[in-house]
């Protein structure tokens, strides 16, 4: 049906590669069953499960739908209020701190907010929300999520400027390709608990990118850094001078 709904478009990164390194067998059921179990308890909020979900599994939920199409994951409200939106965001950071902190993949995700024609029967989604999003996603260079300006202004104002539990966004400016930066709000994936204070490592045998590794993989290395930044710039729990007065 015709509605207003805030649309989240995530991005499996470096899935074509990951399908090309690894057996297929351990693609589908390490690297994709994790993710789906991280999604499970994302959407859920309640334990982690032993089991990988099935796709009828992550789609009963009451508040937030669910569709996805090989790399590309689509989350969205099911109403268009308040409490439907915090559950999407606290979705959102949820999944990508476990993803960035423990997981084998990693997600980059646009938020967009307007009139989409949804008919998840029929495997039907269409608006302009959507495409922006999808646009918004494709264009960042991290592992994280941003708000389009549709969805910042469906955010209540007294929730923008000030950092709340409940509402998981922080005004940030978010590396873009070629170079650029959107002064947006971004989802604040570091309220999880997590060691502090914490590095982010590049792998399990380097802290930081190897010179070899910024000549063969500079968008790597480069999403990699950003999103180290961000963690550093921004965790309230490493960063003591970043906690709310």
């Amino acid at each position: 049906m015709i509605s207003n709904y805030t649309i989240a478009v995530c991005d499996i990164l470096g899935f074509s590669d990951l399908v090309k390194r690894r057996p297929l067998n351990t693609v589908v059921n390490s690297c994709v069953g994790w993710l789906r179990k991280s999604l499970y308890h994302s959407i859920n909020k309640n334990d982690f499960p032993d089991d990988v979900p099935s796709l009828n599994e992550l789609q009963n939920n009451r508040i937030l739908g669910l569709a996805w199409f090989s790399d590309t994951i689509l989350i969205y409200t099911l109403e268009d209020t308040d409490k439907a939106l915090t559950e999407l965001l606290q979705c959102l950071s949820w999944l990508l701190f476990e993803t960035i902190i423990d997981g084998t993949t990693h997600l980059r995700c646009g938020i967009s907010y307007g009139e989409v024609w949804i008919d998840p029967t029929n495997s039907l989604f269409v608006g302009q929300p959507i495409i922006d999003a999808y646009q918004l996603e494709e264009n960042q260079i991290w592992s994280g999520g941003a708000l389009t300006s549709q969805a910042v202004e469906r955010i209540p104002t007294s929730m923008r400027y000030y950092r709340y539990a409940d509402w998981p966004i922080v005004q940030y400016k978010v590396p873009l390709k070629k170079g650029m930066k959107l002064d947006t709000l971004a989802i604040d994936w570091t309220i999880g608990l997590h060691p502090t204070p914490f590095e982010l490592q590049w792998s399990e045998n380097s802290a930081e990118p190897t010179a070899d590794d910024w000549l063969n993989s500079p968008d790597v290395c480069e999403k990699w850094q950003n999103t180290r930044e961000f963690h550093d710039t921004i965790c309230r729990f490493c960063n003591p001078l970043k906690k709310q007065k």
